[in-house]
């Protein structure tokens, strides 16, 4: 069984968490019971969904079944019948949230095509090669692009990670790279990727929520990130490597030999080009245009049929490798789904109206209400980066704008609501993630790792939101 076929973003819960986690939702159940037989409007009681939502994605429960158990006490909150919950799924198949879903098949299926016809071989070891691999550096900074180059194209992190992993992995091995130091190389250089793609979920939803264009929200807040996260990541790496490069080798049979890395599939290099040509058009059509979240499916479509065709590959087996990429993510397509559902339904309690007034946040200005909606997003939910950026925007963005918050620096906070907690407190599926495609067993040294990137990135968050505003 390879990385990509195994489901990486599952952690073995302890029975202390399984515990604690039917203990939570016991609780949140029965809380929402009593609060819909007692009042006719739930008022702030209507967040139980999404606090139990994030309770149980922190605690360690499986992060779709975490999301389900948040729309079971949504739907007792809102006291809906069966025959009332059809046109919330209706209206919920209709949402952003939901075409984020779509999304993420798609670009999973992208990039199992790319895999198939060599495209994602070639790029990667093209990449590592023209770098070079006389040096550990030179190395390390080989990978870190290549894993940023594939997250900016197919617009996911573990997709990316997943292609890139089986074939640098022997490489790294025989440099000595240690497993905790592959892992944040993965972490770092693809999170850095995902902040630049134009096709991301993650960075769909922000943009599309901010309402401003994939170039003006890259220049605003994408490309600082990004630069502050491959920059002061390659460093950490490397502080990583220096201390558990004894600790945490690679097994000696995973390494191989330099001189006898194999060459890419025949053809490769023609369907390469095909494939970065077809993208940058595509980029540039979406600049030009200002096309939003809902052209980024039809973008990936175009880029499946131009790669195919490139490569020859029969319909047959170009539809073959697309299901069987976006079959490996269909759990996350029914998280995404369920979110929407979820969203729904709390909406309609009204639980949002006047949240912001009631806490006072209209008394702010506008830098610090800013920072507090960081703050909130930042503890408030986990497990879903995208749903992140637009339930923020659902409930803080009118009184964004009523405060004169410019489009732009939205944008910004949109992104630190979604990727800050990304890199902690806590662990998180692309935490975990990349840890397994790396082969690395050790959380605490993710862990470390992530906190001395967070600090940089949180400080250029506070400093950009003051330029801005």
């Amino acid at each position: 069984m390879t990385a990509s076929d195994v489901n990486i973003y599952t952690l073995d819960m302890s029975r202390r968490q399984a515990v604690a986690g039917t203990a939570l939702y016991a609780v949140a159940l029965v809380t929402s019971i009593v609060v819909a037989i007692g009042t006719d409007q739930p008022g702030l009681w209507g967040l139980v969904p999404i606090v139990v939502y994030a309770g149980l994605a922190l605690v360690g429960v499986d992060i779709v079944l975490a999301t389900l158990g948040a729309v079971v006490c949504a739907v007792v909150l809102t006291r809906s019948t069966p025959a009332e919950l059809g046109p919330v799924l209706i209206e919920s198949m209709g949402s952003l949230i939901a075409l984020l879903g779509v999304i993420i098949l798609l670009g999973a299926g992208l990039g199992e095509v790319l895999k198939r016809t060599g495209v994602a071989e070639y790029v990667v070891l093209s990449v590592v090669r023209r770098v070079g691999l006389t040096t550990q550096l030179r190395a390390q900074l080989g990978v870190m692009l290549a894993c940023t180059i594939l997250a900016a194209a197919l617009g996911t992190l573990a997709g990316s990670v997943a292609i890139v992993a089986p074939i640098v992995i022997p490489l790294l091995a025989a440099l000595g790279f240690s497993t905790t130091a592959t892992a944040a190389m993965f972490f770092f250089s693809g999170l850095a990727g995902l902040t630049l793609s134009p096709f991301a979920p993650i960075t769909t939803s922000i943009y599309g929520a901010a309402q401003v264009s994939w170039i003006a929200y890259v220049l605003a807040a994408g490309l600082p990130t990004a630069a502050v996260m491959f920059g002061v990541g390659f460093l950490v790496v490397r502080w990583n490597q220096r201390r558990t490069a004894a600790a945490f080798p690679y097994p000696p049979e995973r390494a191989v030999d330099l001189d006898a890395v194999q060459e890419p599939a025949p053809g490769a290099a023609r369907t390469a080009a095909a494939f970065v040509v077809a993208f940058l058009a595509l980029v540039v059509y979406s600049g030009v245009t200002a096309a939003g979240a809902t052209f980024v499916p039809v973008a990936l479509v175009l880029l499946i049929a131009v790669t195919g065709l490139a490569a020859r590959t029969p319909v047959g087996d170009l539809m073959g490798a697309v299901y069987t990429g976006a079959s490996r993510l269909l759990g996350i397509f029914f998280l995404f789904f369920l979110l929407a559902v979820l969203f729904t339904l709390v909406d309609s309690m009204g639980v949002y109206d006047g949240v912001a007034e009631r806490f006072a946040l209209s008394s702010l200005g506008p830098y610090l209400f800013c920072l507090v909606v960081v703050l909130i997003g930042w503890v408030g939910v986990a497990g879903a980066a995208a749903a992140q950026a637009v339930l923020v925007n659902q409930v803080f963005g009118p009184l964004a704008a009523t405060l004169g918050v410019p489009p732009t620096a939205w944008s910004l906070v949109l992104l630190a609501v979604s990727q800050t907690d990304g890199l902690g407190p806590f662990p998180n599926p692309d935490m975990i993630g990349q840890m397994g495609l790396a082969e690395s067993r050790s959380l605490r040294w993710q862990l470390l790792s992530s906190y001395l990137v967070l600090v940089p990135v949180v400080a250029l968050y506070a400093v950009l939101l003051g330029v801005y505003l």
